[in-house]
């Protein structure tokens, strides 16, 4: 469920953009990058767009499954000479996270050179993310790559926010995360919700009764053939119980079956059984 203190807001890409010294590129500069990057660079680079923060280890997880760490840090370090990607002030795990817990989000530069790739997308407006929202943000790319590693399960398509959201009846329902996955001849639809542990029951019923609600409009239904299962993930036994208590014992919700509480170290059995079941 994401934080509510992200208020980003949405311009178009500047003419010109600044290098992470403050150097700023110019237009033949970057045409020059968007000629010379390999292909691998500019995903890391939509990444980043799509995502906003990954950390150097996410970033190496993805890219670099069968390098080291260290072939990862070479390419990240050089799109950030470049002034395509910054690291945030704080590390993950401090110093002792070492070069994996560097988190890294686009620049001007990095947004421009997308564009000038084909890619029109909007800027996000800079602004000194929270903690939290740095946390909940890694931890939803750590869901994606978790998926992305189960055996013999393809992740045919994955949504993160705003792609996944929601609109019906002049609300907007916004899942943290929506995909679909394949095992052998079974196709399986999910919306993802990350809870932090920071929000209330009554919060989650809320945002349960929005899915219920949504659910009766039949938009998803006559798209896909289906609902998707609702999955809240949740970082300990405690959580779970109790969020799938509050679920059960709820006199609003009359489509229980929608919804699922889990940890983590719980996806791969879930994702394996499938949605349906």
């Amino acid at each position: 469920m994401n934080p509510s203190n992200d208020n980003t807001k949405i311009e178009a890409p500047e003419a010109t953009s600044s290098t992470a010294g403050g150097e700023r590129l110019s237009l033949r500069r970057l045409e020059q990058l968007a000629d010379q990057l390999p292909a691998r660079d500019f995903d890391i680079l939509r990444d980043l767009e799509t995502r906003r923060y990954m950390t150097s280890g996410q970033i190496a997880r993805k890219y670099f499954s069968h390098a080291s760490q260290r072939s990862a840090n070479y390419v990240i370090q050089r799109l950030n000479q470049h002034g395509l990607i910054n690291p945030l002030a704080r590390r993950i795990g401090g110093v002792k996270g070492g070069s994996k817990g560097f988190v890294w989000s686009l620049t001007t530069a990095g947004y421009r050179l997308l564009h000038l790739h084909g890619e029109a997308i909007p800027r996000r407006r800079a602004f000194e993310p929270s903690p939290r929202f740095v946390e909940h943000t890694l931890a939803l790319t750590e869901l994606d790559l978790q998926l992305r590693g189960i055996d013999d399960i393809m992740v045919t398509e994955v949504q993160f926010e705003p792609d996944c959201w929601r609109d019906h009846g002049g609300s907007k329902l916004k899942p943290d995360m929506f995909a679909i996955t394949t095992s052998g001849k079974y196709e399986d639809y999910w919306f993802f919700e990350l809870d932090l542990d920071t929000e209330t029951a009554a919060c989650i019923l809320g945002k349960c009764r929005q899915y219920q609600s949504y659910y009766r409009t039949n938009a998803e239904q006559r798209k896909h053939g289906v609902f998707p299962l609702v999955v809240w993930v949740v970082p300990n036994e405690r959580r779970r119980d109790s969020l799938l208590d509050h679920i059960r014992q709820s006199t609003e919700l009359h489509q229980k079956n929608l919804f699922t509480v889990i940890m983590p170290d719980e996806l791969e059995a879930l994702i394996r059984k499938g949605a349906t079941q």
